[in-house]
């Protein structure tokens, strides 16, 4: 196991970087991916960190408990996707940011399930209608003569560079990329074969797979197995994970229960509701971090006096009329409502101040924690009774 203090933070203790490759690759070969684990490392040709958001929480700023740290675990060491439930704002999603940092393995391949996806879009589609204006602007150019084509460099077009795979494809690709090296620079450009062209595993996040067809996930079920795919265009070529294998995070709102035959291939684990604690250690973590850095202590750091209150009031809120609320405020909301008030501030708030004395902006930003008419109403008459805090 790797050091549970690594980094300050003391609730992560997945494999370590060796333990992943003897437990996911099952093979003894030297950890193909290189470099230290963390701080934050990127590749050249990599996506870096994006400055688009205001407050980027850092993936080494991600908690966890013990027991969904056991549950990574479990996956890994049976090679197995994880199946995530819990509510809106539990951190399904971001944990695949954090494994990927943990190990130094790039950026998560990311599939948005979609009403109209297809489980082959995992994996790979043909261009088919590209492909064929190539091959007709090719003949174009022979019957042209022989000065348009002594003059024309790129000669009859590739199929493979009209093959297109998805993220769970890509990452079976990069597991042995020497497999097929035409393949690979079709797909991921000569100009990379220098960064991405050595066998590393990949993190890929299958996210909300419950807003699919029904047929998604059991169209899944071999390919997620096998973790082989085949390109029907490309003479049938079959791409296969041969060693290291593809770590898949698999998330669920439960909107509709997944079919038995899919779940017996999935590890499983649900985020229940974070503590209040815990809220407090989020939105600590997530707004008031050094941007971009990863903590350099254990502890998170404080609230602000305001936030603190804000967060006290949400969960009193909550907690007095979930019995009433149509719409139950989670995490999310709460993210939301701070992350309104933060860009609010004037640059140079401390958002020490009391909660009262921003009572006309918490009215203005309901917007973000209410979902029904009626919750409004409640929440607007709470924050209207509020009383000046004791001092």
């Amino acid at each position: 196991m790797s050091d549970p203090t690594r980094n300050g933070s003391a609730q992560f203790s997945f494999v370590g970087r060796g333990d992943v490759a003897a437990l996911s690759a099952r093979t003894d070969a030297p950890r193909p991916w290189g470099g230290a684990v963390g701080p934050w490392r990127r590749r050249p040709g990599d996506a870096g960190v994006s400055d688009a958001v205001e407050y980027p929480m850092h993936p080494a700023n991600y908690i966890a408990r013990p027991d969904l740290v056991h549950a990574v675990n479990t996956a890994l060491m049976l090679g197995k996707p994880l199946l995530l439930t819990g509510g809106p704002g539990t951190g399904k999603s971001q944990l695949a940011e954090r494994i990927a940092w943990e190990f130094n393995l790039g950026p998560v391949l990311r599939f948005e399930a979609q009403s109209l996806s297809e489980a082959v879009d995992l994996f790979y589609r043909f261009d088919l209608v590209g492909y064929l204006s190539a091959v007709e602007l090719s003949k174009q150019r022979t019957r042209g003569g022989a000065a348009a084509a002594a003059s024309d460099d790129e000669g009859p077009p590739s199929r493979e560079a009209y093959a297109r795979l998805g993220p769970l494809g890509q990452a079976i690709l990069r597991t042995d990329p020497q497999a097929d090296p035409k393949l690979f620079d079709a797909l991921f450009g000569p100009a990379e074969h220098a960064t991405r062209a050595e066998a590393r595993p990949s993190v890929v996040l299958i996210d909300e797979i419950d807003k699919a067809s029904r047929d998604f996930p059991n169209d899944l079920l071999n390919g997620i197995e096998r973790l082989q795919f085949e390109l029907p265009d490309l003479k049938r070529r079959l791409v296969v994970a041969p060693n290291l294998k593809p770590i898949v995070i698999i998330t669920s709102n439960q909107e509709r229960e997944l079919p038995a035959p899919f779940l017996r291939r999935c590890t499983f684990f649900h985020i229940d509701d974070p503590t209040a604690a815990e809220l407090t250690a989020i939105i600590a973590r997530r707004f008031f971090a050094p941007r971009g850095d990863a903590p350099s202590a254990g502890l998170p750091p404080s609230l602000p006096t305001a936030y603190r209150q804000l967060l006290e009031e949400f969960v009193r809120f909550r907690e007095r009329h979930v019995d009433e609320l149509q719409y139950v405020p989670g995490t999310q909301e709460l993210i939301d409502w701070t992350d309104a008030l933060r860009r609010r501030d004037a640059p140079s708030s401390t958002g020490e101040g009391d909660l009262l004395g921003r009572l006309d902006e918490l009215l203005q930003t309901v917007s973000a924690v209410v979902k029904h008419r009626d919750d409004q109403s409640l929440l607007r008459r709470y924050l209207q009774g509020l009383k000046p805090v004791a001092t």
